[in-house]
Parts: C-alpha cells; structure tokens; sequence
C-alpha cells in the first residue's frame, strides 16, 4: 500500500500553530524534541521539522537526522529539491539566503498557493508563528519541496 502524501497536512498544522501562537515561544537549541505541549520552544528550522512530524512525513533535514533534533536551516537547504516560486504548495519550505557560505538564515512553512508569492508561516525571532509572505523579507528567497509522504504516526494536536 502506497503512503498517503501529507503536504496539507504539513500546512494545517503551520496555520493551526499562527491561530495558537500563545503556545509557541521562539528558542535556538539543540537537540530538540519534537512534541506537543502546552509550551512549545522552536525556532524556525526545528518549527518547519515539527510541521512535518506532525503530518507524519519524514524528516525534511533528511534520512541521516531521522528527527534526532540536530537539524538546522543549512541541512533543510541541503536535502531538499528546488522548485520556482509558482510552483510552491503547501508543505514546501521557502528558505532565505541560500547558497551564501554559513550565511543560510531563515526558513518559513508554505500554506498556500498563490501564483508567484505564496502564503507562508513564519516561527523566528520577529515572535511567534505567524503569516507572511517571501515579499516582505529583503533576503533572497529559494523554495525546496521534500517526500511528503507518510512514514510516521501523525503525533496529535489541538485543543
């Protein structure tokens, strides 16, 4: 039986995470634990990680980190496939500043299509999970789609 493809999962949970952004707290460290409780500390690499492990897809860091918590923006960049921007949908990733040497700085979750500038949900410093769009950061933005398909048990959210 084939595995059931979870990108809009990946992106529900992004947009469940803006509307419960009272839950989030923005903290760098390593490694991290991908769980759901009633304070959640990411930043905005192991956020984009935790998307994917909650729709059950594997790991966008790659089969090497196998969600151990030592993936970073670099290891995202590194592992997935580029695509053109109107290409993007949900549960692909938009990364900024790739292909600068340790210069790779930021990564956001994208929600929606929307020809040539997609919905994305940012988790960084600037605060909580919330929506923007690749237009309103001056760093240049590559997008990357990774295997979306089902390999793990969602992990369970809400309320």
């Amino acid at each position: 039986m084939a595995n059931k493809d979870v990108s809009n999962d990946i992106g529900w949970f992004a947009v469940w995470a803006v509307h419960n952004n009272k839950r989030f707290r923005y903290q760098q460290y390593r490694p991290v634990k991908y769980e759901i409780t009633p304070i959640m500390r990411y930043d905005c690499s192991s956020f984009a990680a935790l998307c994917y492990r909650v729709a059950g897809a594997g790991d966008p860091n790659g089969p090497v980190y196998h969600y151990n918590g030592w993936g970073n923006t670099d290891t995202l960049a590194q592992n997935g496939r580029r695509i053109p921007a109107r290409l993007a949908r949900p549960g692909d990733l938009a990364i900024f500043n790739v292909g600068k040497p340790l210069n790779t700085q930021h990564v956001a979750v994208v929600v929606q299509r929307d020809s040539n500038l997609p919905l994305l949900v940012s988790m960084g410093q600037e605060g909580d999970p919330s929506f923007c769009r690749a237009n309103q950061d001056p760093r240049p933005v590559t997008y990357f789609r990774y295997d979306t398909t089902q390999k793990w048990p969602p992990l369970a959210y809400g309320a």
